[in-house]
């Protein structure tokens, strides 16, 4: 892999934390934007990590000129975390990173922890074989009138984690502005970005977005974030439930399993649950409790996925209907939920 960062400091400190995962190996280090270029084209790394803040040129730069020639993964290490709507590190989303990591503090037990998460990202990035393409699939369209009246949508929850933010951003897009069911997501990602991806997304799609409060009643045509360290659930009533982690849990909070599990029980056959990109296995479990209850359930497809391990491991639980790009599951979820006109006899 590639490092790409102006401090020699934090270069020496990201050789020596990734170099002691035994499934990783550095081939490189650029401390400007010009070296990085060059290194890319030399090395072909299989994931680069790119710090936002450059001697010649931005971070946001390098990953342009990387990705203009041919994809690979890359992950932003920074430590701009506003929460502005024109953040850097959203910019760097948008422009075609696969991930976002906030640079730790100077503690000896946040470094470990960083290194124990960005080198998960790392290798889980490095196996990907796909390619993002947004390639559209045919999805399994109702029947009849009869058919789409019983499985009409009242709720969707969506699970996403690495390369979620791009693939939200395609889903919402093909939702619309009047979706008419409130979405309700869970997100993997750092603590200081939560807020600046709620604004994000308000910038970039069309569907109005906002951090979840717990007790707050569903709307539709509205999505909810989970906020971090926290699950979000459904409770009966429609309302949200914000429940905070507690101290020394394993499982990643929040958990798309929680809440998949939980609009499952309440909104039954009326469900639908979409699992998008993401390392790991959260929300598989999940998705096939919805499926079981007879709500809809879609995972994006290997083709479209920055990481298919999520959606694979729904998979082969048996747990999705359907695998599309974000943006044709979207559009399928827009057939379920229109309602068809009275008939008269």
């Amino acid at each position: 892999m590639l490092i790409v960062e102006d401090s020699p400091t934090a270069a020496r400190l990201l050789v020596d934390g990734i170099s002691r995962d035994q499934r990783l190996a550095v081939a490189g280090v650029a401390l400007s934007a010009g070296e990085a270029v060059m290194l890319a084209e030399q090395l072909r790394p299989d994931v680069i990590t790119v710090d936002l803040t450059l001697p010649d040129e931005t971070g946001l730069d390098v990953i342009l000129r990387v990705l203009r020639t041919s994809y690979v993964p890359i992950i932003v290490v920074s430590s701009q975390v506003n929460n502005g709507t024109m953040n850097p590190a959203f910019r760097a989303l948008l422009a075609g990173a696969a991930d976002i990591v906030p640079k730790p503090s100077g503690e000896p037990g946040a470094i470990r922890a960083f290194f124990d998460d960005l080198n998960e990202r790392i290798a889980a990035l490095a196996a990907a074989a796909a390619v993002p393409t947004h390639r559209p699939m045919k999805l399994p369209q109702p029947r009849n009138r009869a058919h789409s009246a019983a499985t009409s949508v009242e709720c969707v929850a969506v699970g996403a984690s690495t390369g979620g933010p791009t693939a939200l951003v395609e889903f919402l897009s093909g939702l619309g502005p009047d979706f008419p069911a409130p979405v309700i997501i869970v997100q993997h990602i750092a603590s200081p970005f939560v807020e600046g991806l709620v604004r994000w997304l308000n910038q970039e799609t069309p569907l109005s977005v906002k951090l979840a409060a717990d007790g707050e009643m569903l709307v539709p045509a509205r999505g909810y974030i989970a906020p971090a360290a926290a699950d979000l659930l459904v409770k009966s009533g429609g309302r949200l439930s914000v429940k905070n982690a507690q101290p020394g849990r394993t499982h990643i909070a929040p958990s798309a399993d929680a809440l998949f599990e939980s609009a499952a029980e309440v909104y039954k056959s009326r469900c639908a649950a979409v699992l998008l990109s993401g390392m790991g296995k959260d929300g598989a479990a999940g998705l096939l409790k919805v499926r079981a209850k007879g709500g809809k359930t879609f995972a994006q497809d290997e083709g479209s996925c920055t990481v298919f391990g999520m959606p694979g491991a729904a998979g082969r639980m048996g747990a999705v209907e359907a695998f599309a790009d974000p943006r044709s599951i979207a559009v399928s979820l827009r057939k379920l939920v229109e309602r068809p006109e009275r008939m008269t006899e």
